[in-house]
């Protein structure tokens, strides 16, 4: 299992870690693209993102799937066949919903084991938790009722992507239970074959 969980994966300093987590060569690496978190703002709203064209001078393969067309195009058969899977930030909640209407949550599983290197930036790193507490609440971009909806379950730790050390302190009152890891952006952790490791400073806030 490869896991890359970023605070912004679009980052200079982001895409230099995860071109080396890779393994150095990522232009022929076919990457599937899920913008579906930034659709929470509106539809359509990742065509007016950076990222893309970010994405498309790394890999002269990438695939935008949308995980609201499922009914539409075959999303597992796209992602079984892709060497890369990077999930966009944006609102978690929103994100969560189309992972389990779509069946996205069991074939990432598959995909996994297959040996395909997911990358989460933002709210894709946050959708990798048991639970999405911290997404309902994060600061300047709440997203109430994320807490209602299961994440992925993959990690047994959160993630706080886009951490300023301003934010600590109410960041503090309101994290209530387990392991939240306080990522700034250029920060990331990954997870290979279970090992965690930490890109970045480590914070951590336990309770």
């Amino acid at each position: 299992m490869k896991i890359f969980l970023a605070s912004q994966a679009r980052h200079p300093r982001t895409i230099k870690q995860i071109i080396k987590f890779i393994g150095g060569n990522i232009k022929n690496k076919k990457i599937i693209y899920i913008p579906t978190a930034m659709n929470g703002n509106y539809f359509g709203y990742w065509k007016y993102s950076k990222t893309i064209q970010i994405f498309k001078k790394l890999s002269e393969s990438v695939d935008i799937v949308e995980l609201e067309n499922y009914q539409i195009i075959n999303i597992r058969k796209k992602i079984i066949n892709a060497d890369i899977i990077w999930v966009a930030g944006g609102m978690t909640g929103y994100l969560l919903y189309w992972i389990r209407r779509s069946g996205f949550d069991k074939i990432i599983l598959e995909a996994l084991k297959k040996g395909i290197t997911y990358i989460g930036s933002s709210a894709g790193s946050m959708a990798l938790s048991k639970t999405q507490f911290a997404s309902e609440w994060f600061i300047g971009e709440e997203e109430p009722g994320a807490s209602l909806l299961p994440g992925l379950g993959l990690i047994d730790f959160k993630i706080y992507p886009h951490f300023q050390a301003k934010l600590l302190p109410k960041i503090k009152k309101l994290w209530r239970h387990g392991e939240l890891y306080l990522l700034k952006d250029g920060e990331a952790i990954t997870i290979t074959d279970n090992k965690i490791k930490i890109i970045g400073k480590k914070r951590i806030i336990k309770k």
